[in-house]
């Protein structure tokens, strides 16, 4: 499966650059439970690893689909991992 990045998603309105004690290329245990909607490879890594995971498109059009429900308002007060994933895969079809 093709990887895509920033330059695929459809905001630009993320923070660029991580938490303190934050690291791109490492991902502790709250990483692995935890997503930050306001980091830019946060959303990438979530967004790509959905489109592998899931038996959608694996194509640009679902990792934006993946990017634009997380936006939503509902998704708004959801964090944990497993929940957004959940609440992706719920909102798909709609």
């Amino acid at each position: 499966m093709v990887e895509f990045d920033e330059n695929d998603l459809v905001n630009q309105d993320y923070e660029n650059t991580t938490t303190k004690g934050d690291n791109p290329d490492y991902t502790a245990i709250r990483d692995r439970e935890r997503v930050n909607k306001k980091e830019r490879y946060e959303v990438v890594y979530f967004c790509n690893a959905f489109v592998k995971n899931y038996q959608v498109p694996k194509t640009k059009a679902s990792f934006q689909k993946v990017e634009k429900i997380i936006r939503m308002t509902e998704a708004s007060s959801i964090v944990m991992r497993d929940k957004l994933n959940e609440f992706v895969a719920k909102n798909w079809n709609k």
